[in-house]
């Protein structure tokens, strides 16, 4: 209880004065005497003193009652409430491949289901359902680059268990001290409280040093089978499967099984080629130990799968694919009204598909293809086509690269150095007709030529052959014409078409990626997930298109425009990082920094004020006096 104004208790000085009125009054009363002698008597009562008592009554009992509720009435007493602090809860839920083992029926039996993400996600939704409207809450995904899941408050709880429930854990490694400072970062106001909770299974070691300083008390919930401080989870894992291709084209399949337990097991290696299982083999592993195996797969196999048939906690590393058809096709358009040199030279290259068009009636939609090759510029060509460019033998005259004559008889000036020349020997090369340009301002040089004779005074330092990029477009010039050079009959002509290629061209998606690493696409492409969906590409129609749909293990293959099958990779489990699932995180042992600590707003106070009761007790009591008053 509370007095918000204690300093009208000054008032109760009025209950002496009103006993004290009581006392001194004159007590006059009517009596009835036989004779007036009597009255000596009365006048010696009245002088002999003071009365040395109290005269108890109804009427003094009232005033004093009506003083004393009056005056407390005036101090406003209030009984006050001490309402609940707002409060913020961020969540930093560990997203890793790890998460999804299924070892977590040990820890608890309140879930559906026995992953450790489920539990962790659960724990999360419990918290949630606790929350009050002006509580606040946010999601931080504990991965390579953690980023904010949910956002939101009190009222947000319904949307938020919908998303918690859509929430799929995929990704390789963790950074902790990234995820603690984005927590650090959402802590960004002074009336709440505010807590961090870290939900992981600790599967990986920590460096104390190089977490951040918090900002919030941090709470950790460590979910693992571990039934020991020291104790190791067992889990057999696929690590390393990939394949190299032999110079007969057969595959040579090589796999490496670690045993991450701290007992014996044994295990049936299954090998699967093109959906149907071609061979398998038992193997024994000692605690913490490993075992490669080699396998020679036919020329024509396109996928495999390498299988462990037998069950364990992390059913994720238990099996692996392989895309063996990993030639990247390019869709290349070649514009010549004479293209068999051009074409021959290209059709040589792995993975070209190439169509040939001519200038005067093009078919084709240069857009549709990753690479457009014009041997001489079309006339009605002004602009340069969005996309990847090869321009051969440029005409004299054209806007797009000005030139008003040919040099002639040029060799390759062997002192410059570019990656298009990489393993080239263009020692006794020659040029008989070169179109006399100038370099643009958007190019760089990647080879010169010299006059063949010393003495001429022009055709000397010309451009053969440079690139660069013009807005949406890559180009590379060669401004010699082939059929005046003894350049076709050389080895160099498909080299340097290949570097130019590699040049302009993508190489492709790596063949194996981690789960959750993002592969980057050069291009506009579709991708067919495990399960056969088929993802369309970037709708902003970038060139560069970065595909992070990786969480799940399985064959990602890439489609161009024309529905037709560009190359494709594999997502695999099986990681040092991830497979080894024993905890290795001891949060007593990090001894985190904290803070200095922050002022805070005072808490908030609700008040539930009495002093009309009292008030009105007080006028009671008057009125009641009053009327006593009045009858007598």
């Amino acid at each position: 209880m509370s007095l918000l104004v204690p300093l009208a208790l000054l008032g109760l000085l009025t209950l002496p004065i009103i006993i004290l009125l009581h006392i001194l009054r004159n007590r006059r009363e009517l009596l009835s005497i036989s004779s007036l002698q009597l009255w000596r008597e009365l006048q010696q009562r009245k002088q002999g003193g003071l009365p040395r008592f109290i005269l108890l009554s109804l009427m003094l009992f009232l005033q004093l009652c009506a003083a004393t509720a009056l005056t407390l009435a005036l101090t406003r007493p209030a009984f006050s409430f001490l309402l609940d602090q707002p409060r913020q809860t961020i969540f930093v839920l560990d997203t890793t491949t790890s998460m999804t083992a299924e070892d977590a029926g040990q820890v608890t039996a309140s879930v559906d289901g026995n992953r450790r993400f489920d539990v962790a996600r659960q724990f999360i939704q419990n918290q949630l359902q606790a929350m009050d409207q002006d509580d606040t809450f946010a999601v931080i995904s504990l991965e390579p680059k953690p980023e904010i899941l949910l956002t939101g408050d009190g009222e947000q709880v319904a949307p938020a268990m919908l998303a918690l429930e859509n929430l799929a854990p995929g990704a390789t490694g963790v950074d902790l001290p990234s995820a603690l400072t984005l927590a650090n970062s959402l802590v960004d106001s002074f009336d709440q409280e505010h807590e961090i909770i870290v939900l992981t299974d600790g599967s990986y070691p920590v460096e104390a040093e190089l977490l951040p300083p918090l900002l919030a008390p941090i709470t950790w919930q460590i979910i693992s089978s571990r039934p020991e401080p020291e104790g190791r989870v067992s889990n057999l894992a696929l690590l390393n499967v990939s394949a190299r291709r032999l110079i007969d084209d057969r595959h040579r399949l090589f796999v490496r099984v670690v045993n991450y337990g701290d007992a014996p097991a044994g295990a049936t290696l299954l090998i699967i080629a093109d959906g149907r299982p071609v061979d398998q083999a038992t193997i024994q592993l000692d605690p913490l130990g490993e075992t490669a195996r080699l396998w020679t797969l036919p020329a024509r196999t396109e996928t495999v799968a390498v299988e462990l048939v037998e069950p364990d906690s992390l059913p994720l590393d238990n099996r692996a694919e392989l895309y063996l058809a990993g030639v990247t096709r390019h869709r290349v358009l070649l514009v010549s009204d004479t293209p068999d040199t051009l074409a021959q030279a290209l059709e040589v290259q792995p993975g070209v598909v190439l169509s040939i068009d001519s200038p005067e009636m093009i078919r084709f939609n240069p857009t549709n293809f990753d690479l457009v090759v014009f041997e001489s510029i079309p006339p009605a060509l002004t602009a340069w086509p969005q996309g990847n460019l090869l321009i051969v033998n440029p005409p004299l005259g054209h806007p797009l690269l000005p030139a008003e004559n040919f040099a002639r008889n040029l060799r390759p000036d062997l002192e410059v150095t570019s990656a298009l020349l990489t393993g080239l020997d263009l020692s006794g090369v020659y040029f008989s007709r070169v179109s006399q340009l100038t370099l643009p301002d958007w190019a760089e040089a990647d080879l010169m030529g010299v006059a063949i004779d010393p003495e001429q005074e022009t055709n000397s330092d010309l451009p053969l052959i440079f690139s660069g990029a013009v807005d949406d477009s890559k180009l590379v010039v060669w401004a010699f014409d082939l059929t005046e050079s003894n350049l076709p009959a050389r080895l160099a002509l498909p080299l340097l078409t290949a570097n130019t290629l590699s040049t302009l061209l993508s190489s492709g998606p790596p063949p194996v990626v981690p789960v959750g690493e993002p592969v980057l696409l050069n291009g506009s492409y579709s991708v067919e997930i495990p399960g056969g969906r088929r993802l369309p590409p970037d709708s902003a129609g970038n060139e560069l298109n970065v595909f992070t749909r990786t969480k799940q293990p399985g064959l990602y293959k890439i489609y161009g425009s024309d529905e037709a099958l560009v190359t494709g990779f594999a997502v695999q489990a099986g990681s040092a990082l991830e497979s080894n699932l024993t905890t290795q995180l001891d949060p007593a042992a990090l001894e985190l920094r904290q803070e200095p600590e922050r002022v805070l707003a005072s808490p908030k106070l609700e008040f539930e004020e009495y002093w009309p009761w009292l008030a009105g007790l007080a006028l009671g009591a008057v009125i009641i006096e009053g009327w006593l008053a009045w009858r007598r």
